[in-house]
């Protein structure tokens, strides 16, 4: 229960520092890592893995590898799966 709730926590985060109007500056400093879900996914949960904030089991690097590789692919799939039941907020009028 709690790996589920500290991925969907990554998710979020990642979907904020993408997606959220508030962090439009940040995202201009390096719009090619900030602008992308699965590329802000795999350095979030790296970062979340190189800590020890979600853990695996099998050592600090392995960990960021592992749960790297999660956030990217599951913030991704979120990431599509709201822009086409919700759409892109940049292209509204």
């Amino acid at each position: 229960m709690n790996a589920v709730l500290l991925l969907s926590a990554l998710i979020g985060a990642t979907l904020i520092i993408v997606r959220g109007t508030i962090l439009r500056r940040v995202r201009a400093v390096w719009p090619a890592l900030f602008e992308c879900s699965q590329c802000t996914g795999m350095w979030v949960g790296i970062v979340a893995g190189a800590s020890g904030i979600v853990s695996v089991g099998q050592g600090r690097v392995v960990d960021a590898v592992v749960v790297g590789a999660a956030t990217s692919f599951l913030a991704m799939v979120a990431d599509a799966v709201l822009l086409k039941l919700l759409g892109d907020p940049s292209e509204e009028k």
